[in-house]
């Protein structure tokens, strides 16, 4: 019989009598960077974030998130071009300057 003890403790003291919280931060156009924080040394986030990060924890405890709603199967792939200019071969291209050089 296997038996897995999970402890969360803060990514900077590393001290395990300490309870962490888990803070994602995510920046314009970045990853987002993930951190387990005891209060302690979450303080500089929450002198910043205090109200935003203590509401976003109160709305939904991870485990009663719902799961995400079941996407309807993928539709072919179709590939549009924007605006209407015809491709062409080189070889077409001289073919029509030729075509039109002989109605002229």
């Amino acid at each position: 019989m296997d038996l897995t003890i999970t402890v969360r403790v803060c990514d900077k003291c590393k001290r395990q009598d300490r309870d962490a919280t888990r803070y994602t931060l995510t920046p314009d156009e970045g990853k987002p960077v993930t951190r387990d924080l005891c209060d302690e040394d979450a303080a500089p986030v929450l002198e910043v974030f205090g109200e935003a990060v203590s509401e976003a924890s109160e709305e939904k405890p991870p485990a009663q998130r719902k799961a995400p709603a079941e996407k309807a199967p993928a539709k072919k792939a179709v590939t549009r071009r924007r605006g209407r200019t015809p491709i062409k071969t080189l070889d077409q291209i001289e073919a029509e300057k030729a075509a039109k050089a002989k109605e002229s």
